[in-house]
């Protein structure tokens, strides 16, 4: 990522990376430090899809809500593609034709709730937003802030 570095700037200094891979079957790894999180994404790469916590984590080996401990941003993923823009069973559209459209209608919401430009990263088929926040939060600090961003999506 030339002179940004996304896991510095959205993930906290305290706790433990989650690196999750998605292919054929799911690998999920947690680990102690970002060495041992690039390692694991460069060997993920060769057989998956691979993603990254936006939290740090606990002592339990999983990505859990239980020990999703730290935080230092609000995110959402803007689902695109051909699809997503389909309705589902309930009638319920859960993203957009492609991603010139969901950048359109994201940059509308923004303007139209009032939220800071967040950092955007092309997910490639979506698009990925991240708030950062001042400093990091415990999940009960960050819990209220992500409930109302939720709602304010929905």
């Amino acid at each position: 990522m030339s002179n940004f570095d996304l896991l510095d700037a959205v993930l906290p200094s305290e706790g433990r990376y989650c690196i999750l891979g998605i292919g054929k079957y799911v690998d999920q790894r947690l680990v102690n430090t970002k060495e041992e999180a690039v390692a694991c994404v460069e060997e993920f790469t060769q057989s998956f899809n691979v993603y990254f916590g936006c939290a740090k984590f606990g002592s339990l080996n999983n990505r859990k809500h239980e020990n999703a401990l730290y935080f230092r941003a609000l995110w959402i993923d803007i689902d695109c593609g051909p699809e997503k823009a389909v309705p589902d069973e309930k009638g319920i559209i859960r993203g957009y034709i492609d991603q010139a459209t969901g950048m359109s209608e994201f940059k509308r919401f923004c303007r139209e709730v009032n939220l800071p430009k967040p950092i955007l990263v092309n997910s490639g088929y979506g698009i990925h937003a991240y708030w950062l926040l001042e400093e990091t939060l415990i999940q009960k600090e960050w819990k209220p802030l992500a409930k109302r961003l939720r709602q304010l999506c929905d």
